[in-house]
């Protein structure tokens, strides 16, 4: 694996409390302190909106433009072998404007593509409590970068589903609404084939990874968004009367849903809020490391105060397993001294946020 892999340049400007900020990243550890409030999970959203195109924060995309300016930039350059690639993405008064090396007309899922990026934050136990939407994305976001067909079928999908529903709420003819119904069963089985295969393939690595920092046993495997027993054109056709009476399509791989089970019970009745935490710090980890080692190129790891919330065990062991060739970390903390960084991490300091380089 290529040790230039990963997120080597960041600059962000005019976002939250960042005037402008510029970070060059180590490939390994990268370590952000600062007190609360100065800036540290400002850059590490910088990041996740680099990689992702919306935060992990609540709120709409025009409420991390600071106060007094017309929009926010997020620029980087990554590392994805064989070469490097310039990304950029801003947000202003004519929305969102996404930038792909020299392309004419990039997506966001050019930027996806090129910077994997997961993130471990305070609120990561809302994948075990929340609800099944955030699971799919979960999961949808592992499928995409290793399965090579999943976006078009995805796409694909989404379009029929959306011509199907609105056939429904317009009260229009059988004939019309089921005409989207060939589309939506092509794309929709390969996307349900491709779930349950990356969740059989990623379960080995999450049940040995969760194993280390809860102790518990847990399961997990996909649900197809429809009756196990018959087929999805089957379910379609059955599903019908309920359809018409909701005004959208009730089966599908939009009603998935990514099972989770401790010791034989629903992770989220069986475990308390800190041993979710752990099952879901287990599942971002585990997801990370499987995407790289698919790949063969590093995973960008955001982890956001993870002292904060675990104690100085759970700390070090997490530490521990995060400190693997396969991915990058962002670890944002009040204090350097909680954390077991390695030598040769780079350090940073943020202050009302301005950035320096510590180390």
């Amino acid at each position: 694996m290529s040790p230039e892999a990963g997120l080597l340049l960041l600059r962000a400007q005019h976002l939250r409390c960042l005037d402008a900020i510029e970070l060059i990243a180590d490939p390994a550890q990268n370590i952000i302190v600062g007190k609360n409030g100065a800036g540290k999970t400002s850059i590490l959203e910088a990041i996740y909106y680099l990689g992702r195109g919306k935060s992990f924060r609540p709120g709409l995309a025009s409420m991390l433009i600071q106060y007094d300016q017309e929009e926010f930039n997020i620029f980087g350059e990554v590392a994805k072998p064989p070469g490097r690639h310039r990304l950029g993405i801003s947000h202003g008064r004519e929305g969102r404007q996404v930038h792909f090396d020299a392309q004419a007309q990039a997506t966001l899922a050019d930027l996806v593509a090129a910077l994997p990026v997961q993130i471990i934050d305070p609120e990561v136990h809302q994948l075990i409590q929340g609800g099944p939407k955030g699971r799919r994305e979960f999961i949808d976001w592992g499928v995409f970068h290793v399965k090579h067909d999943f976006l078009g079928a995805w796409r694909r999908y989404r379009r029929a589903l959306k011509q199907r529903n609105a056939a429904l709420k317009q009260g229009m003819a059988k004939q019309s609404v089921m005409a989207w119904d060939p589309e939506l069963i092509e794309s929709g089985l390969v996307i349900d084939a491709a779930r349950k295969e990356y969740v059989s393939a990623y379960m080995p690595l999450m049940s040995s990874i969760s194993s280390e920092l809860l102790l518990n046993e847990v399961i997990c495997c996909y649900q197809s968004g429809w009756a196990n027993a018959g087929s999805f054109a089957e379910a379609l056709s059955a599903s019908w009367d309920r359809d018409c009476n909701n005004g959208a399509t009730q089966v599908g791989p939009h009603r998935g849903e990514l099972l989770i089970q401790s010791d034989g019970q629903p992770a989220r009745n069986r475990l308390s809020r800190g041993q979710q935490k752990l099952l879901s710090i287990a599942l971002v980890l585990a997801q990370s490391i499987f995407v790289a080692r698919s790949q063969q190129r590093k995973v960008t790891l955001l982890v956001d105060e993870p002292a904060a919330e675990l104690d100085s065990a759970h700390v070090h062991k997490l530490i521990e397993i995060l400190s693997c060739e396969e991915l990058q970390l962002f670890i944002s903390t009040l204090d350097l001294d909680a954390l077991p960084v390695n030598d040769t991490a780079r350090v940073f300091h943020v202050e009302r946020g301005a950035l320096s380089t510590l180390i």
